[in-house]
């Protein structure tokens, strides 16, 4: 038999083929009180003309707008682990 082989058994959900990307829970005081870097646009390796990271990286789930609906939705931000900045 080819294909995924699924350890929850016959009639259950079948795993992800991609993990999820994983959002950290944002205490609402620090994101009032803190001028935190945590977007595309503050990183070192973000190209703004382009939006790319170039360094491979889909920026997606991590640009400003994006992340800001995230937050006022569930109180949660996709931090990118690689972001630097200058």
């Amino acid at each position: 038999m080819a294909g995924i082989v699924n350890p929850k058994g016959k009639g259950k959900s079948q795993p992800r083929l991609h993990p999820s990307i994983k959002k950290d829970r944002v205490n609402p005081k620090d994101y009032l009180e803190y001028d935190t870097r945590f977007s595309c646009e503050d990183c070192s390796h973000f190209d703004g003309e382009k939006v790319v990271c170039t360094i491979g990286y889909n920026p997606l789930h991590h640009l400003k707008a994006t992340q800001t609906h995230q937050y006022e939705l569930a109180g949660n931000m996709a931090f990118c682990r690689f972001i630097e900045i200058d």
